[in-house]
């Protein structure tokens, strides 16, 4: 079982394939060389995921291109911005170990295309560096 504890940052994501029509896994480096990338998708690609030993993962995403010291301070001030480690806080998730793996909070309970789906996900475990979680995969750095 992979040890979780640290930063980890997305490797690969599921992206739209037009050439075939499909959703495959696509580099992150391939993903935001695209021209028309839209924002959201830049932000997921750029996420940093650090497990702490308390159970959380935090999510965390550089500041955007272009944006001035000054717009980030009068944000923090304002209380619509958070920082940690120089980047901007997006929320958190929980994470656990059960049964000898590890699992993590997806958020989704109920029913998802006619399948009963639960909060916790097991964490795919790709090889000794990467690990997958539901549309990301992820790598220690």
């Amino acid at each position: 079982m992979i040890n979780l504890i640290g930063k980890w940052k997305a490797a690969e994501m599921i992206d739209f394939n037009a050439e075939k029509g499909t959703m495959d896994w696509a580099k992150v480096e391939d993903i935001l060389a695209k021209d028309d990338l839209d924002k959201d998708t830049r932000f997921m690609a750029n996420m940093v995921y650090v497990f702490g030993e308390d159970g959380t993962i935090t999510m965390l995403t550089p500041l955007p291109e272009g944006v001035s010291q000054a717009e980030v301070d009068a944000a923090v001030k304002a209380g619509q911005l958070e920082l940690r480690d120089g980047m901007m806080f997006m929320g958190e998730q929980h994470w656990k170990v059960e049964d000898g793996k590890n699992m993590t909070d997806t958020g989704l309970e109920g029913e998802l295309l006619g399948e009963k789906v639960g909060p916790w996900e097991e964490v795919k475990e790709i090889d000794e560096n990467t690990i997958q979680i539901m549309l990301f995969r992820l790598k220690k750095v």
